[in-house]
């Protein structure tokens, strides 16, 4: 008798146990949220005096690096080694928080609108945008570093198309609010020789559009 009391305990005893690691675990867990941050720079940061008005652009697609392609932001650790940070994360996929920012800093700086996903004016000349994120560099508390492929091209003439270059690197304070403030900042950088060299496409001068959108 004694013994089918124990084994029938058993079940409860153990049932009980399972709650309360289960309780305990998701206590631990509560006690760490999650942050979110976003690429997309303040109307203070991006904007600049406007320059043309007499144009539109869209940018048509952003790679990045799959390594860094996680909702998660990947700090560099030192000596090679890279890590993704759980509780601190992008608000959206990282290659479309960077295209929404180059056109909110593109479409600021140049006073022209930013057509992706929308009907283009007839009107205006259009100019497409792709870009190829190279380096997607986050070191907490020292720096954050964006390297960049661009292409330029007028949709109404193929000849004028151009392809450059861009480097950005943000010194930061310590913390994430530090790093991606410092992250906003190069993609301004970065949206600034594009919209240079943008402007030079327009006016014809081609070949030397990428020494003109150089910082």
């Amino acid at each position: 008798m004694i013994r089918t009391l124990i084994k029938s305990a058993l079940p409860a005893a153990l049932a009980v146990t399972l709650a309360v690691t289960l309780a305990v675990t998701l206590a631990a867990c509560s006690t760490t949220p999650t942050h979110y941050y976003t690429l997309l720079p303040s109307a203070e940061l991006a904007a600049l005096p406007a320059q043309d008005p007499l144009l539109q652009f869209e940018i048509a697609s952003v790679d990045v690096p799959p390594q860094v392609d996680i909702p998660q932001i990947v700090v560099r650790l030192g000596g090679g080694a890279v890590a993704p940070v759980e509780t601190r994360r992008w608000i959206g996929p990282l290659a479309s928080e960077i295209r929404l920012a180059l056109g909110a800093a593109l479409s600021a700086q140049l006073n022209a609108p930013d057509v992706s996903g929308v009907a283009a004016d007839s009107t205006l000349p259009l100019y497409r945008i792709q870009l190829r994120v190279r380096r997607f560099d986050s070191a907490l508390g020292t720096s954050a570093q964006i390297e960049a492929a661009w292409t330029i091209r007028d949709v109404r003439d193929a000849q004028r198309a151009v392809t450059c270059e861009s480097k950005a690197s943000v010194t930061v304070a310590p913390g994430y609010e530090a790093l991606a403030g410092g992250h906003q900042r190069a993609l301004v950088e970065i949206a600034t020789g594009i919209g240079k060299a943008l402007l030079a496409v327009k006016a014809g001068r081609t070949t030397s559009a990428c020494a003109e959108a150089a910082p």
